[in-house]
């Protein structure tokens, strides 16, 4: 099948923006006091400002709230960075790449690094009661999704679902760095600046992160054979679960909210769990965080790979999207996909 294009970024372009846009940690101004009586996150991307009962929360418990999914939110990105990070040794030994993007894993790795202890450091300086050790205290995932990613870090040439998780995190992190610098261009009174600044300085590498990714599908997805891509597509739906039908880290923010408002703990807490279990149905939330505007590119390349069926039916946004269009949707590739 004849596909559109989009042009990428050599491997040598980017291997180069890789020494001339870096960034150190101490560039970011730890200096910046933790604002409490801000948002910490833009609220459209604080899963349970979905939930019904969230607006019959007084403005402090709704900002604590806020605070909590923001925590959620960091504490996400260090637990799906350091499972990416654990693949790539497994990928440079197992897996024959070209010098360039070697090169490129490599510098991925110092970054995702970065960004791992840049988050840290930022949860700290939020919580520090909550972090006496680095630990996360209210990300996780269950057993089976645990197994699931395990499986594709360790063998990264068998399962390549780690393609596809790295492919969705890239573009996930960009659409909440964006959201972060708009809330703060459009309403900086509103958001704290040290979470803004940390999530603006996270998109400047996840921007060539973004391309880097769609190489490696070019050389180590596209050539594989149908049943490892089928196998694949299972995977990386269950992995998207996660995301598009959360509750872990909500449930257990919800927990430290009834601890420290004891006055919700007997309907409140009841009616935000009981409502949280529906959110992954919600219309709104997959227009937000699932649709084409938020996750444009991965929507697209999911749409090129048949054996991304099992995903696609976890984005009734997107697809709804696609059968009011009937323009073929672009993808970003080198080369033939065949």
């Amino acid at each position: 099948m004849q596909k559109s294009r989009k042009s990428i970024e050599s491997l040598a372009r980017l291997n180069r923006q890789a020494s001339e846009r870096a960034f150190d940690i101490e560039d970011i101004e730890w200096s910046l006091s933790i604002d409490r009586t801000k948002e910490w996150i833009p609220e459209a991307l604080s899963l349970l400002s979905f939930a019904p009962s969230y607006r019959l929360l007084d403005d402090q418990e709704r900002r604590r709230c806020n605070q909590l999914s923001a925590l959620g939110t960091c504490e996400q990105f260090v637990l799906f960075e350091q499972a990416v990070l654990r693949a790539l040794p497994a990928v440079t030994r197992q897996c024959v790449l070209p010098a360039e993007l070697r090169e490129s894993l490599r510098c991925f790795a110092v970054e995702e690094e970065k960004h791992i202890q840049m988050f840290w450091r930022l949860l700290e300086r939020s919580e520090p009661r909550f972090y006496p050790a680095r630990r996360p205290m209210l990300a996780s995932v269950s057993g089976l999704q645990g197994f699931t990613m395990n499986c594709a870090l360790k063998h990264p040439q068998l399962f390549l679902a780690w393609i596809w998780l790295t492919i969705f995190l890239e573009e996930r992190t960009l659409f909440v760095s964006r959201e972060y610098m708009r809330a703060q261009r459009e309403k900086p009174e509103s958001i704290d600046p040290l979470h803004a600044q940390v999530h603006a300085f996270h998109f400047k590498d996840e921007v060539r992160h973004c391309q880097i990714d769609q190489h490696l599908l070019s050389v180590l997805y596209d050539p594989q054979p149908l049943w490892k891509k089928t196998l694949a597509g299972g995977m990386f739906a269950r992995v998207l679960r996660i995301f598009v039908f959360p509750g872990r880290t909500a449930r257990r923010s919800l927990e430290v909210l009834g601890r420290e408002y004891p006055r919700l703990r007997a309907r409140m807490i009841p009616n935000l769990l009981t409502e949280l279990a529906d959110i992954g149905r919600n219309p709104d939330f997959h227009r937000r965080l699932f649709g084409r505007s938020a996750l444009p590119r991965t929507l697209e390349l999911l749409s090129q790979y048949p054996e991304h069926a099992p995903a696609w039916r976890l984005l009734p946004a997107a697809r709804s999207a696609s059968s009011r269009t009937s323009a073929r949707p672009c993808v970003a590739v080198i080369g033939d996909r065949r």
